[in-house]
């Protein structure tokens, strides 16, 4: 009976200091990886700290309506929590993407700008995924995105006909994007 009430105040501790640090909003633990909530102002938020954070999350699984690393991501969910990172707000909805930003042409699209698809159903022209690209460089064009697709999860994917056939528009919400 001992070791049976050592062991239940153990977990019950455990469990606290879990609850205490993912809601207290600071440290998050997803997958094992510490995420650690910063403060930049939106012209200092450096694409490379943007990417590192967002592959971070690799693996993470995909989950419809979510924007928790502890349930899983939708695409948009995804993206919105790797910018709220740096207290950046974007939409939570894939849709509303296509108001925010700077409109940019695909081949001026630069690391940690936003990609829009259409959905993935057929015969849908609505706007109904979005993701973060990663690169840019000749005719290797990569981003990483939550899908429900086969990797089911955030994964970084090549652009592919299929991709380029559902390509809406890159859009830049990162300033220091401007300048490089």
């Amino acid at each position: 009976m001992r070791k049976f009430l050592s062991t239940l105040l153990i977990v019950l501790c455990l469990a606290t200091v879990l609850f205490n640090t993912v809601y207290a909003g600071r440290i998050v633990r997803a997958r094992g990886v510490k995420i650690v909530k910063t403060a930049f102002g939106t012209d200092s938020i450096s694409p490379d700290s943007l990417i590192q954070f967002a592959e971070s999350l690799i693996g993470i699984h995909y989950r419809s309506a979510s924007s928790d690393p502890l349930r899983g991501f939708d695409c948009s969910g995804f993206v919105s929590y790797v910018f709220k990172n740096f207290n950046l707000s974007v939409p939570r909805s894939s849709r509303e993407f296509i108001s925010v930003g700077e409109k940019i042409d695909y081949a001026d699209a630069k690391p940690g700008d936003i990609i829009i698809f259409t959905s993935p159903k057929k015969h849908c022209h609505r706007i109904g995924h979005v993701g973060i690209v990663l690169s840019n460089i000749g005719n290797v064009f990569k981003f990483i995105h939550s899908t429900s697709g086969k990797e089911h999860g955030v994964t970084i994917t090549s652009m592919d006909d299929t991709y380029k056939h559902r390509f809406v528009q890159v859009i830049r919400v990162l300033k220091l994007n401007d300048k490089v």
